[in-house]
């Protein structure tokens, strides 16, 4: 069931619209070299290093998200198992992704790999996630449609716990990101110009 709208989340309405209005804004030559500067962080993060299987997004160009795409092969790369997110009936589930596969328009969400191979596989070791704003503390605000809370949520009900990583420019920050009962907090937040340890701030 849908949760009831709050006063929350009006006021991340605004903060939603206000922030995609700047991120859309972004040339692309600025977009592509900080998403390269965030990407070159990603790959110093040690749990991402280790971890074997590893749950991505597919950046899409025009909200200048951050660039995912030479990420999605460094991983291939790297021989880790990695899987993107696809949009089923309204729920988010996972395809298998190799780098020997082409990303297609689905129309109603990001990019999905063509063929697509579903998977019913869930141990994640991390879970990349896009956002249009953040907080330190590791809050976030996607694009409303709650596709990644209701995520974490199933994950947490198999007591399944990856590390929660964010990407974002640092002009998403905000400093305090209204929360909702529902709401999924992030492990990490990755921009820029730094690594955030939300962990850390919520101690």
């Amino acid at each position: 069931m849908e949760p009831l709208p709050s006063q929350h989340s009006e006021s991340k309405a605004l903060i939603r619209k206000e922030l995609l209005l700047k991120r859309r804004a972004l040339e692309r030559e600025p977009w592509l070299l900080d998403s390269r500067v965030i990407l070159r962080q990603v790959m110093t993060i040690p749990e991402i290093l280790k971890a074997e299987r590893i749950h991505c997004y597919v950046s899409m160009e025009k909200e200048r998200e951050v660039f995912t795409l030479d990420l999605l092969e460094w991983l291939s790369l790297e021989r880790k198992e990695v899987y993107l997110p696809y949009i089923e009936r309204g729920w988010m589930v996972s395809a298998r992704y190799l780098s020997a596969h082409s990303l297609e328009d689905s129309g109603a969400g990001p990019p999905s790999p063509d063929p697509l191979i579903l998977s019913d596989g869930d141990r994640f070791d991390a879970v990349i996630v896009p956002l249009v704003g953040f907080d330190r503390k590791g809050g976030r605000i996607g694009y409303g449609k709650g596709w990644y809370d209701r995520f974490f949520e199933a994950l947490s009900e198999k007591g399944i716990r990856p590390l929660r990583i964010g990407l974002a420019f640092g002009f998403q920050a905000v400093n305090s990101i209204p929360s909702d009962p529902w709401d999924e907090l992030l492990d990490l937040v990755v921009t820029e110009g730094e690594i955030i340890n939300c962990l850390t701030m919520r101690a």
